[in-house]
């Protein structure tokens, strides 16, 4: 049987979350609004940092919600810095470098509570099987966390004066984290909603990822493990991860546990302390890891481009030893960045600065688009030296569409590229075309070959 995709059944639209502000807290907004459209702001990427706790913020936010932003920082330059990367494929190999082993790592963006994901379970990744659950090690931000209880609704926590809620019940974690006998291998869980059911949600989560052999990142069971350097082991090469989260949206850390997570405040305030993530990357590499990979999970939301500064600080990360930066939370999808550091010039390492939403909750066009980054890990020698590399980096585009067959509607993730061969009714190849112009803006049109 043909299967039949169309937009998932999601608000195609944030009009939920403004209904989750006061009437009062929504006049405010849209005043702020209308006095910066009138002076011709926010239409680009503005230095708005991170302030729940602020009214203008959330108009800020809001606005971008609907339309986001495709203009960078006024005066940076990011779109010609950038440019060069627009393409899907990477060859990262050094001139002398003989590769004798390869391995692979596909990277995902954030898991979140999407439509349908519980009754979607190990069918929700058919499309992508391969292309996300063939690697020898898979990673993925698990941004809905498990709830003790029943879930919130994402405008529930604006309703009382907080951030956004997007839990999930255990039958959706299940849904999210599997696919026919695979798991995620590592899941970060250093970001800005891991506290949305405070120290017994983040407990749980513990447990769970636990008791499935799931490592998870960036959150620590007690101050001894919070010193340690978190790695995995896949067919012999070792990992270190570095996860960091910008924030927990303010949401209060118990008493007496600082290193329950890690937070640098990136986009927070305007000289975050990196110290803790400069010192992991060097323990990591002291401590014998193959390959270090920092996740932060950072930026501003609705924007495509980064802030200059997360450039600044992606590029010491390199220059300290990481191997790739892997960036979550702006949920949409940004540029791709290839550096080579001045410490290691024979090193290409992949700045991928953000993901998007693999699984969102929400259905416009510009939020349901991610990217699947696959690594290739090659173990070899250069110079009479062994050597660990990232050799070659792919990626590919990818959309959460709903899957109609027999009456019921399921979750799925389809490559673009599949899709926009399709043959569509007329209402989703529209739908298809728009969230092809959004790839074809950030990673250009090869993806399309």
């Amino acid at each position: 049987m043909m299967k039949k995709y169309r937009a998932i059944d999601m608000p195609l639209d944030f009009k939920f979350t403004i209904e989750g502000f006061s009437p009062e807290a929504q006049k405010q907004m849209k005043e702020f609004i209308d006095k910066a459209y009138s002076k011709g702001k926010w239409r680009a990427t503005e230095q708005m940092y991170f302030n729940p706790k602020s009214t203008e913020f959330w108009a800020y936010y809001t606005q971008k919600a609907f339309n986001p932003l495709k203009e960078p920082m006024k005066g940076s330059q990011l779109k010609e810095k950038l440019a060069p990367f627009r393409k899907t494929n990477f060859d990262l190999a050094p001139k002398y470098f003989i590769p004798e082993n390869k391995y692979r790592i596909s990277a995902v963006g954030d898991l979140m509570r999407g439509k349908h994901a519980a009754e979607s379970k190990d069918r929700i990744y058919n499309a992508v099987d391969d292309l996300v659950f063939g690697a020898d090690c898979i990673y993925g931000n698990l941004e809905s966390t498990i709830a003790p209880g029943e879930p919130m609704g994402v405008a529930e926590g604006l309703k009382s004066g907080g951030t956004p809620s997007i839990g999930l019940t255990k039958e959706e974690y299940e849904g999210l984290t599997r696919h026919n006998g695979r798991k995620f291998d590592v899941l970060q869980l250093a970001n800005n909603h891991v506290m949305d059911n405070g120290q017994e949600g983040i407990e749980l989560n513990m447990s769970v990822l636990n008791e499935d052999e799931i490592s998870f990142t960036g959150v620590y069971e007690n101050a001894s493990d919070a010193q340690e350097v978190t790695y995995t082991s896949h067919k012999g090469i070792k990992i270190g991860w570095v996860a960091h989260t910008f924030s927990v949206n303010f949401k209060p850390i118990p008493e007496g546990e600082p290193w329950l997570v890690d937070i640098t405040s990136f986009c927070v305030e305007e000289n975050p302390d990196m110290s803790k993530i400069k010192q992991e990357i060097k323990q990591a590499r002291q401590e014998g890891c193959d390959l270090v990979i920092v996740t932060p999970h950072w930026g501003a939301e609705w924007e495509f481009f980064p802030w200059p500064q997360q450039m600044d600080w992606a590029y010491q990360f390199a220059e300290l030893g990481a191997d790739a930066v892997i960036g979550t939370h702006p949920h949409v999808i940004q540029p791709v960045e290839i550096y080579q550091p001045e410490s290691d010039p024979n090193k290409s390492v992949p700045i991928l600065y953000s993901l998007g939403n693999f699984i969102p909750t929400a259905g416009p066009a510009y939020t349901v688009l991610s990217l699947v980054a696959n690594l290739t890990i090659s173990r070899g020698r250069m110079n009479e030296t062994d050597r660990t590399l990232i050799t070659e980096l792919e990626i590919t585009p990818v959309a959460f569409m709903g899957e109609e067959e027999d009456e019921k509607v399921y979750a799925s993730v389809v490559p673009l590229a599949q899709l926009d061969q399709m043959e569509l009714d007329t209402e989703t190849s529209q739908y298809v075309k728009e969230i092809s112009t959004y790839a074809d803006f950030v990673i250009g049109k090869d993806w399309r070959k």
